[in-house]
């Protein structure tokens, strides 16, 4: 048998929590609960660009081994709208009572869906805008792994003859997969002498995208989500209540800079090294946010020297059957 590497990663949990821990909340309590979304797992630890990039495709490299390929025909989903969509469509894939087939979103008017995400009808155009980013558009994503095992395991890749290696070799192995957002997007635009409105529209979230979710979904506090104006903070709080779920009470987890900097603020080769600092500042700036305004009970200490942070389990932010939420899905019916 081969012997793996083991692979120690501070910023990803194990992601087998969602049914022990967090519930689906199917109807309203009352008018004044907080809003509960979803997001997918995989875009807490490799997530969509902070700003418009104006390019087909963008690449995210996050750690452990994964990275995230965007594509759209037009232009990829990005910033803060981009990921309020994004759970949004999350939203809609979980509590679909279809299970690994398409979901069918619908709206009798834009007005509808801002209302959903709680946003004014001022940010229509930057909602459609969004819109069209995800139409057509795809995420991919590969992992890389690397184990060491027996040389003789492999004896038939190497010729007749050719001596083997002397116990072990490594062996990397690459896995990919592809899944398109959308099967299908349809609006339905009134038009007069003076402006364009959108009337009636539909979104179908493919079957991939929807199977996906509903396997690997984070649930959040949406009415939090949605006040983080910062698109990098709205990441790292998702990674938050993500990474909570993997840490136990008695083992705090420490998360290096180098690591912090690698998921949600990365700089290029050859950049100028205060770079790196002036992004870890940012990160920092971030999460003491977040602990002071929209996670209160998250227990995180930042090393002054600045070499990370240590995470201790916390209190949960969203509960099974919490009273105090409801899903942003069911607030327009």
């Amino acid at each position: 048998m081969g012997r793996k590497i083991k692979q120690e990663n501070p910023l990803i949990p194990i992601d087998d929590y969602e049914n022990q821990l967090f519930g689906a909340l199917e109807e309203s309590k009352g008018n004044n609960q907080l809003s509960l979304s979803y997001i997918p797992s995989f875009f807490t630890t490799a997530s969509l660009p902070f700003k418009n990039l104006n390019k087909t495709e963008f690449i995210r490299k996050a750690s452990n081994g994964i990275s995230l390929f965007l594509n759209s025909p037009t232009n990829v989903p990005y910033g803060r709208y981009g990921r309020l969509l994004l759970s949004v469509f999350t939203t809609h894939a979980v509590v679909s009572k279809e299970k690994n087939a398409p979901v069918v979103i619908e709206f009798d008017s834009m007005a509808d869906l801002l209302k959903e995400m709680q946003l004014p009808r001022q940010r229509g155009k930057d909602i459609k805008e969004q819109l069209e980013c995800f139409k057509r558009a795809t995420f991919s994503f590969e992992l890389r792994v690397e184990e060491q095992q027996q040389a003789h395991l492999f004896e038939n890749l190497y010729a007749p003859g050719e001596k083997l290696p002397k116990g072990e070799v490594t062996v990397r192995t690459t896995s990919t997969g592809t899944i398109l957002f959308t099967e299908g997007v349809q609006f339905q635009e009134i038009i007069d002498d003076k402006t364009t409105r959108i009337g009636k529209f539909k979104v179908v979230l493919s079957a991939n995208f929807a199977g996906f979710c509903q396997q690997h979904a984070v649930p959040i506090n949406y009415t939090v989500y949605k006040d983080i104006a910062s698109p990098a903070g709205k990441d790292i709080y998702a990674w938050l209540v993500y990474r909570n779920n993997g840490i136990k009470k008695d083992k705090p987890v420490f998360v290096p800079r180098d690591k912090l900097i690698e998921q949600f603020m990365p700089v290029g080769e050859g950049s100028d090294p205060k770079t790196a600092n002036v992004n870890y500042s940012r990160i920092i700036e971030q999460i003491r946010e977040i602990k002071s305004k929209y996670y209160p009970e998250l227990k995180v200490d930042i090393d002054s020297s600045g070499a990370g942070i240590t995470l201790h389990k916390s209190p949960t932010p969203v509960l099974k059957d919490d009273v105090r939420y409801a899903l942003i899905s069911s607030l327009t019916m």
